[in-house]
């Protein structure tokens, strides 16, 4: 085998481009005048980013030149014009927007010559050139190098001709993982702890790329006072470190920080109790963040107890499911200079990895007695002789727990900035999307299982379908080359068509070792080379028996070998799964996995849900997961598929499943690339001129226009009237998503400007309304209410409610705190024989930004107002928000007699309303 060619311009940090400034062309000027794009396929050895293009001059090679990088499918990500240039000699073009690229992935940098006579070196890429991080693979023909394309415009250039070089190149500056884009938030990290540093795979999966990453000695006070919000990982801090974030907080400044030192515990609220709870649970209290499960949920990792002396509980520590203790789980703290300090008292980000990713202490066991061993593993507690709880709580596994702590995060950043400015973010999936199916397959040799199937999906396509919105059904096949009946010319077939292909690497079912994984993956990727020579490079693998012998060795190999998506966790086996449909890693997010000690891989965890052998009844299970993602719970993801192929039916149920609800069935290598686009787009220059929020879109064009921006439609500015960009409207949806109503608008790049139009008061729900239910039979007496959470600080001047001509006897109206305390009461005078009723309270009660408040009226003979199950959705006016039953553990309250109403019924709407005015 030929050596790859040696660079000899390799810089410690960068920037690296192939070739170095004396590297010349074997042919300085071709004879050929044709107009045509010519290219190199290039791959980094590590993240990073293209500022630049270049590409070698001769003599006559004029008109005006264009520089590009392209994906391997051909989305163009950036291009470039030339200026300046010299009469011969490299030639450089920077782009506007870097390019993000990923670690081992391929792409393209080419540039348009209008006038040919470019400069080529011809049988170069029989061998590949490596220059620092940067290589030039050789040409082989499903990823040839040394591309071109005649035309008389710039266009993605796929031919090539004797594996030329045509002197094109790149400038790469290396960045690192846990790097963002800059903006109002800083993540504060320890590369000594590198959990810390996590919290950035956090905050893109959350949609926010506006953050910038420093470490813990790099930070002062000057730095602090150039951001609105700081995350802190858990870092030890000096006293030194702890008074300067107690400063800065104490004049102003945001805090997130998880498990934090306890020197913070003063600035925190916090008193330490010197003792800790590990693997526990929390349960939210939606009086102060609705819109998020009202049960309890599981953490990994230790938790320290702490009373909470001045600061809100947010959420409360539990020892088991059921049992509360007296120790927050979260906090936050407002001190006197307008400053927020939350307090995670476990390491958020640590559990959001291990719940994820399993138990690290049971890596490399067998537990579940079923060799070799699999991902299962690490989540299996009933051991023979070693029975545990399983690590993830079967009663929970409806709940992606880990995604849930995660808005949790989410909502708190947004809520404590409130007061500075909205951070705009990025939705989960295209088009605000709330699920899709990532379809695959394990074809093992089946007598046409794969093209069969194919088949199937391209029949059950709506004519005219784009595949670049996701609206084709498309599938990933991970075949066996053993029996394979498909020919390449049929697989270069589906590719092109959108199809996604590769090989079912094969340990024999045997466990491996680190070495002997990195050899069977070589062997086997040559091997599926070799047989399909026109398919590119796959992207995706999942491996035949899902062997998993440790933590994280098998991600780290896929990334040597530039696959980025696994899907080896595997919901299964049957015995254990119990036909309980759910999410049984906490999560339905592609995320990057992390090794032990929290470095984060460049690899995404997609998790294979919906598996065709594990027992449970489908398409009942499909229709479940699909549901509890568009219905109120709110139980977004990606769900990956295991189709065997084997003669059931279940690759149509997934079919019928997903089309009856608009569900969108896609490849492995889709799912990538949109993740990657997102992670790549991000929102900057995010700053208040007068009314309007001002900022600027950066979209990556993987993203195929699908990307939707969100904004929260209530500020302290007032509520969201207009989205322009550049000048021209966008238009923009609303919806209350976990607790908070926001804009959703089609993200293009460019200049935005939102408009928060100043409140109008006063402000009610129901004004002009009535009830669909005037007169109900029940005469019971009883307390009845509904909550309600004001986004601004404000005034409730009065209590209403809406009277049939039987609703009899004295009437009092209250208002309650969300713990029951009532905060202010009134009674009905001069009431009509029906129709609303308004009761002004003697003093205007003053009511807080973001907490939950309870209006109720006593009804002493019965006889009230309803509708059923007005509470599914939350309700706004102004900016009131009466948040759902799922999102504050339910809405449309009651009592029986005159008492703190605290139970529900049916989300009923008991006709109650406030009178809210500003402060």
């Amino acid at each position: 085998m030929a050596a790859a060619q040696g660079g000899n311009l390799v810089v410690a940090e960068g920037p690296y481009s192939i070739w170095g400034p004396s590297d010349t062309p074997a042919v300085i000027s071709e004879t050929d005048t044709g107009s045509l794009e010519l290219g190199v396929r290039f791959r980094a050895d590590r993240p990073g980013r293209i500022t630049g293009v270049k590409f070698y001059k001769g003599t006559g090679n004029g008109g005006t030149h264009v520089g590009s990088v392209w994906t391997t499918s051909g989305t163009r990500l950036a291009s470039a014009t030339f200026t300046n240039e010299t009469a011969t000699g490299w030639q450089t073009a920077m782009f506007a927007t870097p390019v993000q690229v990923q670690a081992n992935t391929s792409f393209v940098a080419s540039y348009f010559a209008p006038q040919g006579r470019y400069s080529a070196s011809y049988n170069y890429f029989t061998t590949a050139r490596v220059n620092g991080p940067l290589q030039a693979p050789k040409s082989v023909p499903g990823a040839p190098n040394g591309v071109f394309k005649y035309g008389a415009a710039s266009a993605f250039p796929t031919s090539t001709h004797l594996s030329a070089n045509y002197w094109v190149d790149v400038i790469f500056e290396p960045t690192e993982l846990d790097q963002g884009f800059g903006g109002p938030v800083l993540l504060v990290k320890s590369d000594a702890h590198p959990f810390s540093r996590y919290f950035a795979e956090v905050l893109r999966a959350e949609g926010i790329g506006s953050f910038t990453t420093a470490d813990l000695s790099s930070v002062d006070a000057t730095v602090l006072g150039q951001h609105d919000v700081v995350v802190l990982g858990e870092v030890p801090l000096t006293a030194a470190q702890a008074t300067m974030f107690t400063d800065w907080v104490n004049a102003g400044g945001n805090l997130i920080a998880s498990r934090p030192d306890k020197k913070l515990a003063g600035l925190l609220g916090l008193t330490d109790l010197g003792t800790t709870l590990n693997n526990g649970y929390l349960l939210i209290n939606p009086a102060q963040v609705p819109g998020l499960p009202n049960t309890t949920m599981q953490y990994h990792g230790t938790a320290d107890r702490y009373t909470a002396t001045s600061a809100t509980t947010i959420a409360t520590l539990y020892s088991n499911a059921t049992t509360a203790t007296a120790n927050p789980a979260v906090t936050l703290r407002t001190t006197a200079g307008g400053g927020n300090a939350v307090a995670f008292t476990y390491d958020l980000a640590r559990s959001i990895v291990l719940t994820r990713q399993g138990n690290p202490a049971w890596a490399g066991v067998e537990r579940d007695n079923d060799p070799p061993l699999r991902p299962v593993d690490l989540f299996f507690g009933a051991k023979t002789g070693d029975v545990q709880p399983d690590w993830n709580d079967f009663a929970k596994i409806a709940i992606p727990q880990a995604d849930e702590q995660q808005r949790l995060f989410a909502n708190l950043l947004a809520t404590i900035n409130r007061a500075k400015k909205p951070i705009p973010k990025t939705w989960y999936l295209p088009k605000g999307l709330k699920t899709a199916i990532v379809m695959a397959l394990d074809d093992h040799g089946t007598p046409g299982g794969t093209q069969t199937y194919f088949e199937e999906l391209k029949a059950n396509t709506p004519a005219g379908a784009s595949f670049d919105q996701w609206e084709t059904l498309r599938a990933t096949s991970w075949m066996f080359v053993d029996g394979a009946t498909m020919t390449d010319a049929q697989a270069a077939a589906y590719n092109s068509q959108g199809f996604d292909l590769g090989i079912h690497v094969n340990t024999g079912c045997a466990n491996w070792t680190p070495a002997s994984l990195e050899t069977t993956f070589t062997s086997e990727l040559a091997l599926w080379a070799t047989t399909y020579p026109s398919l590119p490079p796959q992207t995706g693998n999942r491996t035949h028996c899902i062997v998993w012998s440790d933590w994280a060795t098998q991600p780290k190999v896929e990334l040597g070998k530039g696959i980025r998506m696994d899907l080896n966790y595997y919901y299964a086996p049957s015995w254990w799964v119990n036909n309980r449909p759910g999410m049984f890693t906490g999560s339905g997010l592609p995320m990057r996995f992390a090794d032990l000690d929290g470095t984060m891989i460049d690899v995404f965890q997609v998790v294979s849900q919906l598996v065709d052998e594990n027992g449970m009844t489908y398409p009942a299970a499909i229709d479940t997961m699909l549901d509890r993602a568009l219905g109120y719970e709110g139980y977004y993801g990606v769900f990956g598929t295991h189709y065997y192929i084997s003669g059931d039916n279940f690759g149509t149920q997934i079919i019928t499943s997903a089309k009856a609800r608009g569900v969108p069935i896609i490849t492995g290598k889709q799912i990538l690339d949109w993740t990657d686009g997102r992670n790549a787009s991000y929102f900057s220059a995010i700053a208040w001129s007068g009314n309007n929020l001002t900022f600027t879109a950066t979209v990556d064009n993987r993203t195929n226009g699908m990307l939707r921006g969100m904004l929260p439609v209530h500020s302290s500015k007032g509520v969201l009237t207009s989205i322009t960009r550049a000048g021209t409207p966008v238009t923009f949806t609303r919806e209350t998503i976990k607790g908070v109503t926001y804009a959703l608008f089609p993200t293009a790049a460019g200049a935005h400007t939102a408009t928060y139009t100043p409140y109008t008061y006063p402000v009610s729900f129901f004004t002009g309304a009535t009830p669909a239910n005037i007169t109900t039979t029940d005469t019971s007496a009883g307390e009845l209410g509904f909550k309600f959470t004001p986004a601004v600080n404000g005034r409730i001047t009065a209590v209403k409610f809406y009277k049939g001509p039987q609703n009899l006897g004295t009437h009092t109206v209250s208002v309650w705190s969300s713990t029951g305390t009532r905060l202010a009461t009134a009674t009905a005078t001069n009431e009509t024989a029906s129709g609303w009723q308004t009761v002004q309270l003697t003093t205007p009660l003053n009511v807080t930004a973001g907490t939950t408040y309870i209006a109720s009226y006593f009804c002493p003979g019965g006889r009230y107002s309803y509708d059923y199950d007005y509470f599914t959705q939350a309700r706004t006016a102004g900016p009131l928000t009466a948040p759902s039953t799922i999102g504050s553990g339910g809405n449309g309250v009651y009592a029986l007699g005159s008492n703190f109403p605290n139970q529900t019924y049916r989300s009923l709407n008991y006709w109650v309303d406030v009178v809210f005015t500003s402060p």
